[in-house]
């Protein structure tokens, strides 16, 4: 075996305080210390160890666990960017064949069945990579969720995309992800799935209809919560959770 090739690769995850700095993560600039419940360390649902009130202890958990993957979400959306940029390029280049070509169906049939097929590959790989980034960011907003008990302000916290939160959007994506073989052989959908498919819908009103959706629409979602890039993705996610945490932080004052 070439130890070269199976040498892990090396990737640094940005510092905690670079996050909190970065986001403006105001709960989180002073230190945390665990907290004890009946003399003993005071542990979350899955066993971890509470770190300072609810706000910072949900807060805190949700940093960390987007500064570890902050590298495998920006290769996800990179990427899945990347399939969008070239699947537009194919569309052109297939108009250029139709225009360019003799009548002879056989002169633009063959060059035509390739780009047809790396067409497939591009809106695959889109689909894929917004999907998997999408499921990621689901799981880690729903635990926030969860170790915040924010069931009350889930949909109440800004910022809104046409009404809509920026967890309830993520989540319904992540449910028609998940689920999209369901979806597409429900007609017309149950009352679960019209929850989810309400919420992406409303959301993106005001986005033009894609010619091909992808499952849960989560490449239309990422688009629509990152205004084109990684970082306005990451800044409106981050938004979100921090005003969760607010909220939660007056509920208990």
């Amino acid at each position: 075996m070439n130890n070269s090739q199976s040498k892990p690769m090396e990737i640094a995850a940005p510092s905690f305080e670079h996050i909190v700095e970065a986001y403006n993560l105001s709960i989180l600039t002073g230190p945390g210390d665990w907290s004890l419940e009946g003399g003993d360390l005071a542990l979350t649902k899955d066993g971890d160890p509470i770190t300072g009130d609810l706000a910072y202890n949900g807060l805190f958990r949700f940093v960390q666990t987007w500064r570890y993957n902050t590298a495998h979400l920006h290769y996800l959306f990179d990427t899945m960017t990347e399939m969008i940029a070239w699947r537009t390029s194919l569309d052109e280049k297939a108009n250029a064949i139709g225009k360019t070509s003799s009548e002879k169906f056989l002169d633009f049939a063959e060059p035509l069945g390739v780009i047809l097929e790396e067409q497939r590959v591009a809106t695959f790989g889109a689909t894929t990579y917004s999907g998997c980034l999408i499921l990621v960011l689901s799981g880690a907003l729903l635990r926030l969720k969860d170790d915040l008990d924010a069931e009350d302000e889930w949909n109440t916290t800004g910022p809104f995309f046409n009404s809509h939160s920026v967890g309830a959007i993520v989540v319904a994506a992540a449910n028609g992800f998940r689920h999209a073989d369901e979806w597409a052989k429900t007609h017309p959908p149950n009352k679960r799935q019209r929850l989810s498919q309400d919420v992406l819908n409303g959301a993106l009103a005001a986005r033009p209809i894609s010619d091909e959706t992808s499952p849960g629409r989560c490449v239309e979602v990422l688009q629509l919560l990152s205004s084109g890039g990684f970082e306005g993705l990451a800044s409106n996610v981050f938004a979100y959770a921090h005003n969760l945490a607010l909220k939660i932080r007056g509920r208990a004052a």
